[in-house]
């Protein structure tokens, strides 16, 4: 082989060796050998198996715009609700991030979406946290078809966050099912199924305006269904219904009440203060009467 020949095939080999060095390095981390528990995920990533954490660092941290992660169906489990100050999924001041198909179990909180825009929940099972699913400031999130459970706050709150929207949840054995506070503003809360509540329900309270409650189940809470404080303006309650809780079945303030049904509440149906009653209500079976204050409402 001559000289020239020899270079070139030197050559050659040199650019092979370059081109996968360089699919190599654009491959994400986790594509290589998955992440750990305290990784900052910077590209889209999806789980090939579960993590379990322990209390030094947040389960994994959402580190750049419009990542998706994908939890593959897989687990992030923490060392108990109350012995980290940590989150299993959390993501400051990102925007259009993407948090899908999992379970994340045994932190303070599940999910943490802090002062955070355009980002989407769904598809996990969020259980046995200190908080569910925390919306703390930005907005414009979608949280949907999630299974929200057994957490020792709220399952899903929303706190100085505007312009949510929250539906077709599960959301189950909470403290508080969900919760719309402190100043959080035209949030849409809909189509959820809320059980076993200790406490509320469903609940808008600390100055929030501009919250629509529609097409929400709940139930079997030891105290009201749907509460609506009189700090809160311009809420909307439509269509939902709320049975077998353990005080009334709404209690609301300063809100548009139109087409609820309560039925078979430990107190009254529905109970409205200040607020406009938009017709179509319905009330039977609760233990304390009247069956409606505040509005009309006439048997199922």
């Amino acid at each position: 082989m001559s000289i020239l020949t020899r270079r070139a095939a030197a050559a050659a080999s040199a650019l092979a060796l370059a081109a996968t060095a360089a699919l190599v390095g654009s491959a994400p981390a986790s594509a290589l050998d998955g992440p750990e528990c305290g990784d900052v995920i910077m590209v889209d990533t999806v789980l090939t198996a579960d993590l379990v954490c322990d209390d030094s660092s947040d389960g994994l941290v959402i580190g750049a715009d419009g990542v998706t992660l994908d939890l593959g169906g897989h687990a992030i489990s923490g060392p108990g609700a109350y012995a980290t100050p940590w989150a299993a999924v959390r993501a400051a001041g990102r925007t259009g991030v993407t948090v899908t198909h999992g379970t994340v179990t045994g932190f303070q909180a599940g999910v943490v979406l802090d002062q955070s825009w355009g980002a989407t929940v769904s598809k996990l099972t969020v259980s046995a946290n200190d908080q569910g699913v925390n919306l703390a400031g930005g907005g414009q999130h979608l949280v949907a078809k999630n299974t929200v459970s057994a957490n020792g706050r709220d399952g899903v709150r929303l706190g100085l966050s505007t312009g949510n929207t929250v539906t077709q949840n599960t959301v189950d054995g909470n403290t508080w099912g969900i919760s719309v506070a402190d100043g959080s503003q035209d949030n849409a809360v809909s189509r959820n199924v809320v059980t076993g509540s200790s406490q509320h329900g469903l609940a808008a309270f600390g100055w929030a305006t501009g919250t629509s409650f529609t097409q929400n189940r709940v139930s079997a809470s030891w105290s009201d269904g749907i509460v609506v404080r009189n700090e809160t303006s311009g809420t909307t309650l439509s269509q939902n219904a709320s049975w077998a809780n353990g005080g009334a079945g709404l209690l609301v303030a300063n809100s548009l009440v139109v087409k609820n049904t309560a039925v078979d509440n430990a107190g009254q149906g529905i109970v409205a203060v200040a607020s406009t009653d938009g017709g179509g209500n319905k009330a039977a079976g609760n233990l304390t009467e009247p069956q409606c204050s505040g509005v009309t409402c006439t048997a199922p």
